[in-house]
């Protein structure tokens, strides 16, 4: 009789160890589906749709990249701005720098189609993303060099605005302490 109550607490433990692996194979290969569904996204293949109800933050995140570099503008804005409120701060500050992302690429194809009011406030709406993610993320090196893209962006508008109009005059003339010129692309 004595020995009997070390058994029971021994096939207790047994049975707690053997949930509790249960439990992590089960987290492991939900995070193995994860990544795999990351992975094509990112290759370029969509994601049957059935997946995206149990579907991650960070695959919804992955498809607006997917969406955005497939040019489908409105259906990666209302993802980001779904993601918004889910995960921890990085995680919501890389919401917020791919709406910049998402911003600035409009701007910058608005601009090259000389749209220079839309292009305008597409910048606009990226700078603020950008400086959302860096309230959440000091650290976030990538939205602090695409909010400074945004903000080159402004003074390259105004000087090609001017230019469609009359040129300037000397007292109307405006100095911009930034380095001259605009750097293309993203990184």
């Amino acid at each position: 009789m004595r020995g009997d109550w070390r058994v029971r607490i021994a096939a207790g433990l047994s049975l707690m160890l053997a949930l509790s692996a249960l439990l992590e194979l089960r987290q492991w290969r939900k995070a193995e589906a994860a990544n795999a569904d990351i992975a094509a996204l990112l290759a370029g293949h969509d994601i049957a749709p059935e997946r995206l109800a149990t579907a991650s933050s960070s695959v919804l995140l992955a498809r607006a990249v997917y969406f955005v570099r497939h040019e489908r503008y409105g259906d990666a804005l209302e993802l980001l701005n779904l993601l918004e409120s889910q995960g921890d701060a990085a995680f919501r500050a890389d919401v917020y720098y791919n709406q910049g992302n998402l911003q600035l690429t409009q701007a910058l194809d608005r601009l090259e189609r000389s749209e220079i009011d839309q292009a305008r406030v597409f910048a606009e709406l990226g700078k603020e993303a950008y400086r959302r993610a860096l309230l959440l993320a000091p650290g976030h090196w990538d939205a602090k060099y695409n909010l400074e893209v945004a903000m080159r962006l402004m003074p390259e508008m105004d000087r090609v605005s001017q230019a469609d109009d009359e040129p300037p005059r000397a007292e109307s003339k405006r100095l911009w302490t930034g380095l001259p010129g605009f750097p293309r692309g993203l990184p």
